[in-house]
């Protein structure tokens, strides 16, 4: 599989450092779009072979021909296809959803717990091999150990291989735009697997 956990913090840096560089006259909105996007896109440049996989997100369009949605589900989905024969005569054979290689979703609301847990919540719902959660770092370590506390419960309900990663919020890529944080869910508990210095 092209993303695992060996590669997945650089996965999550490279647009990384793409999204910080955004223009300053933007919403934080709009910055987040922009950041699930890049993430969106080097996902899709791991998954290049589009006979087999799918990347789905907002801003992608390659898919709206056989499956008529831009985004499925989640922020971004990544997933292997295989064709069925229609049932309409002289049709094209239907693409469908084969396996879900990855399911991510992110929450940057700072304030509410619940707006986290509830995106976060999602994931339980898929059955991907692997699931990633993108939250907002906090103001100290302390308050990034409450908040994966918090999901601990979700993060057990979660089928396959769940990660939970900290990006600096939009509204600090200019003046504190901390380097991701990556916590992989082991044993009943998170372990960190990657960071950068803070």
């Amino acid at each position: 599989m092209p993303v695992h956990r060996s590669n997945l913090l650089e996965v999550i840096n490279k647009p990384w450092q793409h999204a910080i560089r955004t223009p300053e006259n933007i919403t934080n909105r709009q910055r987040s779009q922009e950041w699930v996007s890049a993430l969106a896109e080097e996902f899709q440049s791991e998954y290049q072979d589009e006979e087999i996989h799918r990347v789905f997100w907002q801003r992608n369009k390659r898919n709206r021909e056989q499956f008529g949605i831009n985004e499925f589900l989640f922020d971004v989905m990544v997933c292997s296809v295989s064709q069925v024969e229609s049932l309409q005569r002289r049709s094209n054979p239907l693409d469908f959803i084969d396996q879900c290689h990855w399911q991510v979703e992110s929450e940057f609301n700072r304030k509410n717990s619940r707006a986290v847990v509830v995106d976060m919540s999602k994931l339980v719902v898929g059955s991907a091999e692997n699931k990633l959660f993108i939250a907002s770092h906090r103001l100290s370590r302390k308050g990034e150990r409450d908040l994966l506390n918090l999901c601990a419960r979700i993060a057990r309900r979660c089928g396959g291989n769940v990660f939970f990663a900290f990006v600096a919020h939009p509204a600090d890529w200019e003046s504190n735009p901390v380097m991701p944080l990556l916590y992989e869910w082991v044993a009943g508990d998170w372990k960190e697997i990657g960071s950068r210095s803070r």
